[in-house]
């Protein structure tokens, strides 16, 4: 689960606002995060009082929401790639697993289409190895991605 700790306090003018902590970090996923929610908010309101508005605002926050979709879709697109290339590689090295998961029916549930842990995107492909925290075996996708290709790694 990703984080960010934050306080609120005032500024100069005696506004709220937020303040990260000194030794914050700027990651990708913290944008990603900050302008998905900036767009869902954005979003809503617009949706829920959208007959309060007259065309000419209206229009602009319409064309808000486009741009911040635009910009989230770009750093969503460089966030993908980023983690993509963090689990390839970790695949590529000889780990004892790369997942883990908390029994079998976990295991057999991971998405076709993409695996997200520890930052990392995998794909179930050949090779991926997972631990199954219930019965503390490792079990590696052998001759084929589907649930009867897993094999446990002696």
């Amino acid at each position: 689960m990703l984080k960010i700790e934050y306080e609120i306090k005032l500024n100069d003018s005696g506004r709220p606002c937020i303040d990260l902590s000194n030794d914050y970090e700027e990651k990708p996923e913290d944008k990603f995060f900050v302008l998905e929610l900036a767009r869902y908010l954005i979003q809503n309101i617009y949706n829920f009082k959208s007959t309060d508005f007259d065309k000419t605002t209206a229009n602009k926050i319409n064309d808000c929401i486009i741009i911040l979709g635009q910009i989230s879709d770009e750093v969503a697109m460089l966030l993908f790639e980023q983690m993509k290339v963090m689990g390839d590689t970790s695949i590529k090295t000889n780990r004892n697993y790369h997942i883990q998961v908390n029994n079998i029916e976990e295991r057999n549930n991971l998405n076709y289409n993409g695996i997200i842990y520890n930052n990392k995107i995998y794909a179930r492909e050949i090779g991926l190895k997972v631990l199954v925290l219930s019965d503390m075996r490792i079990y590696e996708l052998n001759n084929g991605i589907d649930n009867n290709n897993w094999g446990e790694v002696k």
